[in-house]
């Protein structure tokens, strides 16, 4: 099921992460940065109230103790994911206490996106935390050229495939990252620092940066 894209101003973010992952000065228009600050508020607003409202999935009435077979039980997934999914990309995220993201891991995923030249529109945000589901389910409905899984480990997804941190693992048509949480990205602190820059480095050579 697809949800409302939500995308953050790309001044704004690129400022928040302006230390690994920025953009050249040039891509940046100043004359609308007084304009994109006026709106940062409501968007995330907005993202904040989204991100409130659990909805019903066909998961919760099918996790009870009744046997189920696994092809009908992928046919029944309703995956919930944030985006438009137009460059075949999946984020995969753990966070059970929000429907798809805490607001600052959020503004943090929405700024290395932004480094990348990508924008939430062009992802699809995928929460295992609060839903069921397989990698292999997960490609069944997004297929995707690309799948980072961000504190997520091989047993999380279900696959069969060692756990490399900020390595490319070819899997079939796509090709899986493995990166430590995007908490453990927050601050300026040099554990931080060294993890987003692991990230980088990964993430330019991906996107030919």
């Amino acid at each position: 099921m697809k949800e409302n894209k939500t995308i953050l101003p790309p001044a704004v973010l690129v400022s928040l992460f302006k230390d690994s992952l920025v953009l050249p000065e040039n891509k940046i228009n100043p004359a609308l940065i007084e304009q994109q600050n006026a709106s940062l508020a409501a968007d995330q607003e907005a993202f904040a109230q989204k991100n409130k409202k659990k909805e019903p999935t066909i998961e919760s009435n099918i996790n009870e103790e009744v046997s189920v077979p696994e092809e009908m039980m992928e046919t029944l997934s309703n995956i919930k994911y944030l985006g438009d999914h137009h460059k075949k990309i999946v984020v995969v995220v753990n966070d059970p206490a929000s429907v798809y993201l805490n607001e600052s891991d959020f503004i943090l995923l929405t700024s290395i996106l932004n480094a990348c030249r990508l924008t939430i529109a062009d992802i699809a945000l995928v929460n295992l935390g609060n839903q069921k589901a397989s990698l292999h389910q997960i490609l069944n409905i997004l297929p995707s050229k690309l799948v980072i899984a961000f504190e997520l480990d091989s047993k999380a997804l279900k696959i069969k495939l060692p756990t490399h941190l900020y390595k490319v693992i070819p899997l079939g048509e796509s090709n899986l990252l493995f990166s430590k949480s995007l908490a453990s990205m927050q601050g300026m602190d040099t554990h931080a620092k060294q993890e987003k820059a692991k990230l980088w480095t990964v993430l330019k050579q991906i996107f030919q940066l």
